[in-house]
């Protein structure tokens, strides 16, 4: 007895969907480092925002050039990681500091984030492949 030929298991138009999910997560995920010219500075952690699922946001104030800028929230942690008045690592680039203030991931938020380009690398595969093996399976049927 032979085996009815099994047909595609996903459908080219959910494929094409896939690549074109996977590949704007890559370009909104990627792993390119940042531009260079990037600073990186101390600040004082001056305020703290609790989240309603309890983490908590430091937020830091730093003097560049006689200027004193404030960082949005930063990495989120349980219980709160830094006190009031401590020091703590920011980034920013000298050429749009409001902009580009901020209190770069550290522990678990980087590497959970490190992880998200590979979300976008799954979706592209995993909508390649079924692409490539429809072409495949069309030209067979042709011949």
């Amino acid at each position: 007895m032979v085996a009815p030929e099994q047909g595609p298991r996903i459908s080219v138009r959910a494929a094409i969907i896939m690549v074109i999910v996977g590949g704007l997560w890559l370009l909104i995920f990627n792993f390119a480092p940042p531009p260079p010219g990037m600073v990186h500075g101390q600040g004082t952690v001056v305020d703290q925002e609790i989240s309603s699922k309890g983490l908590c946001e430091p937020i830091a104030e730093v003097v560049i050039d006689g200027t004193t800028y404030r960082t949005p929230p930063g990495t989120s942690d349980e219980p709160c990681a830094y006190e009031l008045g401590e020091s703590i690592a920011v980034t920013y680039y000298p050429d749009d500091i409001p902009e580009t203030l901020e209190i770069p991931l550290e522990g678990s938020s980087k590497k959970a984030v490190a992880l998200l380009p590979w979300v976008g690398i799954a979706l592209v595969a995993g909508g390649v492949f079924p692409l490539v093996g429809h072409v495949v399976r069309r030209r067979a049927s042709r011949s």
